[in-house]
């Protein structure tokens, strides 16, 4: 019996965390849309700084530990290489 409820506690956590990262990819996209139709620069900037860190949040979590289609679509200089590396 005790071991019914461990499993349904991690079940639960995996769907939480699955929840979790769809939700981060939502809001990569969202932010995303929202600096393609940003007609003022430093804001457009702005917002595609909040579109990366989402982006890399839903990577970052996920369980594989591969990097996600939102880190490549939105590198981050935790994600990239630094400038001047070869």
């Amino acid at each position: 019996m005790g071991n019914e409820s461990e499993e349904s506690k991690t079940l639960g956590l995996i769907a939480s965390l699955r929840a979790r990262i769809a939700r981060y990819r939502e809001q990569a996209d969202h932010f995303t849309r929202l600096a393609e139709v940003e007609p003022v620069e430093k804001i457009r900037d702005q917002w595609k700084t909040v579109a990366r860190d989402y982006a890399y949040l839903a990577s970052s979590l996920e369980p594989d530990g591969h990097s996600s289609r939102g880190a490549a679509l939105y590198p981050t200089s935790r994600t990239s290489p630094a400038a001047g590396d070869d």
